[in-house]
């Protein structure tokens, strides 16, 4: 063994598989797949999802068809070496190296992506073989990713890539070595080739853009609404429509008297006046008749062989010959009886044959946007759910709270430090509000899967081709277009049902995804504490049960992410007390000398923005600083957990210290409160807004009664802000 750690090439077998090897060890192959179906080295597609052992893998392959043909034969080897051979310790002794010993499905998708751009950008400057590369051309490799302007985090893991090549190389045919990169060189560093203006991004959630206010807030409301209101009538429907599918006979001999049956169908709708079902959906089965008009509906086929249980070819084939004087009726509704009211109107007369799967798939995501965003679970967290996974706790204090038990991923490893490809149970459930419970109910309402959001309950595709993996759980990679229908959905009710306040904004930074939405519920939770998620429930709330959730984890979880929202925000209210404060802005209330200070304080230290994570730790940790705003309060609280009023738990030994306002608990007495000039002017604003109420001579007294108590005690704040407000002048 050489000093470096590296075993001698002598006494290695140099890896040069044959073409009917297997590309990837048994051992790692995804239950259910076998060795025969298992991809071999001599083939051009190589299927990664067969290392995916989740519930929500779908195909992932690698196709070698357009790898640069004079290079793919080399870079054909380094993949399968890279598969089968653990990691060379020589990268796992870089400086931070986090490298595992095996790599995931998704790192050797990213590495041989990797190598095909390589050997892409190799080709055009004459490149044949691997042996033709030394450190200079590696150098311009590496000014050729700065050219192209992506990420510095994307261009770190390309050059990563190579270095693997060369890491490999006692394990590699002569021709298939690599010359070692020249920022693997001791004394170089990532920096000198990725350009001056290199950084290392956050990890994580982090980095999502939280979804706009204006796009989520009604997004929360139409997927409540599914899930609270609209839920029985939708699983309803889907019961019937499936129902009504399973009589649907396959042959004809299994309804011998299918065409008697379907004669009295038409002499019955006749004699009644009634028309027939037709279709008003895009795919399914219907038939029209040539000498119909043009704009004339299909008949519905499925809808009435399944009512009268027969095939579809014996009901085409006698509406051909339909008798005259039969109508065409206005869709095919189901015989569900519609009980969900908005604004005490049925929100719908009926549900077609049609919408009923459709419906399906929209009370699915409704149900997957609120657990994921009221929990703050990962995205392969939220899709592992499975049936029976929350439970309802009575505790000795009377409160009662609610459980989920379920799989977690990110940190999950076995004794050698590899990734645990199927995650493994969390031994902490998490804490969530009664909401996301209802949700998981209304999930195992709607299907009988073990998963709680099986790929089952899904509008109508092509089956996978057989050489294909697709597993029984939705993947993150297919939610986008559903959120898109979703938004589509919602905004059609809300222009139908004339609620235009309700309708969905498209967020201006794209997409909406499971990853964006843990992101966003942080953001809320700190910048609108006091601000309602919908139908009364408060984010304080929501934020008190992902403490609770997370609280004892011993790695990063969503507490980090809370974390640095609260950062964030407490920045935002510092920066914005300073400028109020240097503008002329006087300050009263028991408080005002601590958020003078704090605001002078927080200048001070952080003249120019946040510059590392140590720094915002230090800012949320600093008792000085704690300084919180919210509109609807009409005050600032400079919380001092020893004098807020606002906790119950105040006066209580062993108690655990707050720290965050309990805005639903605001006390005036307190000695937190202070207020500045743009305070009073929201109050005075407020007092406007209760004369206008006031001026409305149907009132009733009891109202008139409490909004002039209401405008009496907002005019003694002004007053009392007027009498003993000081100003202060920050020092630049």
């Amino acid at each position: 063994m050489s000093d470096d750690g590296s075993v001698a090439s002598s006494a290695l077998p140099l890896v040069n598989p044959t073409a009917d090897t297997l590309v990837f060890p048994r051992h790692r192959l995804r239950p259910g797949v076998s060795a025969e179906e298992a991809s071999r080295f001599g083939e051009l597609r190589w299927e990664l999802a067969h290392l995916a052992h989740s519930d929500t893998a779908r195909s992932k392959a690698f196709l070698w068809s357009n790898f640069p043909s004079a290079l793919r034969p080399s870079f054909m080897r380094i993949a399968w070496a890279l598969a089968n051979i653990p990691t060379p310790d020589v990268l796992h002794q870089r400086l931070g190296a986090r490298s595992k010993a095996v790599l995931s499905p998704s790192s050797l998708m990213s590495t041989l992506t990797t190598f095909r751009h390589f050997a892409r950008w190799l080709k055009r400057q004459g490149i044949t073989e691997i042996s033709q590369i030394d450190q200079q051309l590696l150098t311009q490799y590496a000014d050729h990713l700065t050219e192209k302007g992506w990420t510095n985090d994307y261009d770190e893991r390309r050059l990563f890539a190579l270095s693997r090549v060369w890491a490999y190389a006692p394990f590699l045919l002569p021709e298939d070595r690599m010359v070692m990169p020249p920022w693997e060189d001791p004394g170089a560093a990532i920096i000198d080739f990725l350009g001056d203006d290199f950084s290392r991004g956050h990890d994580g959630e982090n980095r999502e853009v939280v979804i706009h206010p204006a796009t989520m807030s009604p997004l929360l409301i139409w997927a409540l609404r599914l899930v609270l209101d609209l839920a029985p009538d939708i699983i309803s429907a889907h019961r019937e429509r499936k129902r009504l599918t399973d009589r649907i006979r396959q042959n004809s001999s299994e309804a011998l008297d299918g065409p008697q049956r379907i004669r009295d169908y038409l002499r019955t709708l006749q004699a009644s006046g009634n028309g027939l079902p037709t279709y008003i959906g895009t795919v399914g089965k219907h038939f029209r008749r040539e000498d119909w008009a043009e704009n004339a509906l299909p008949v519905n086929l499925g809808f009435i062989a399944g009512t009268l249980g027969v095939t579809h070819a014996q009901v085409s084939t006698h509406l051909a010959q339909l008798p005259d004087g039969l109508l065409l009726a206005d869709g095919a509704p189901l015989n569900v009886e519609i009980a969900a009211r908005i604004d005490g109107k049925p929100w719908t007369d009926t549900i077609d044959f049609t919408e009923a799967r459709p419906l399906a798939t929209h009370l699915v995501t409704a149900a997957l946007i609120t657990v994921a965003y009221l929990s703050g679970m990962r995205p392969e967290e939220v899709l592992h759910l499975e049936r029976g996974c929350s439970k309802r706790e009575e505790r000795e204090d009377g409160t009662v709270r609610y459980l989920i038990t379920g799989r977690h991923f990110k940190g999950v490893i076995d004794e050698e430090g590899n990734t645990i490809a199927g995650g493994e149970l969390r031994t902490e459930p998490w804490t969530v509000i009664e909401i996301v419970d209802r949700a998981v109910k209304v999930m195992e309402s709607l299907h009988s899967e073990r998963l709680l959001f099986p790929r089952s309950v899904t509008p109508r595709r092509n089956q996978p081709d057989e050489m294909e993996i697709e597993a029984e759980g939705l993947a993150s990679s297919v939610l986008a277009p559903r959120f898109v229908s979703f938004v589509r959905w919602a905004n059609e009710q809300a222009t139908r049902l004339g609620r235009e306040h309700e309708l969905i904004p498209s967020d201006p930074h794209g997409r909406i995804t499971l990853r964006r939405l843990r992101r966003t519920v942080a953001w809320f939770i700190y910048r609108r504490p006091g601000g309602r998620i919908a139908l009364g429930l408060q984010y304080g709330h929501v934020g008190t049960s992902m403490s609770e959730s997370y609280g004892g984890r011993t790695k990063a979880d969503m507490l980090e992410v809370l974390d640095y929202e609260k950062t964030l925000a407490l920045a935002d209210t510092l920066a914005e007390a300073h400028d109020r404060i240097e503008s002329g802005e006087a300050v009263s209330g028991p408080a005002a000398d601590r958020y003078i200070a704090a605001a002078q304080e927080f200048n001070a230290r952080y003249p120019g923005g946040f510059v590392s994570l140590k720094q915002m730790k230090e800012l949320r940790n600093n008792p000085r600083l704690q300084i919180f705003e919210d509109s609807q309060a009409l005050l600032t609280c400079n919380l001092d957990p020893y004098k807020a009023l606002c906790d119950p738990e105040l006066a209580k030994v062993g108690s655990q210290e707050l720290s965050t306002p309990n805005w639903g608990r605001c006390n005036p007495a307190c000695q937190n409160i202070s207020r500045a000039d743009s305070n009073i002017r929201r109050v005075e604003s407020d007092i406007k807004q209760i004369d206008t109420e006031l001026a409305d001579p149907l009132a009733p007294y009891p109202l008139r009664v409490r909004l002039q108590q209401c405008r009496s005690s907002r005019r003694s704040t002004i007053e009392q802000h007027k009498a003993i407000a000081r100003r202060a002048k920050i020092t630049k």
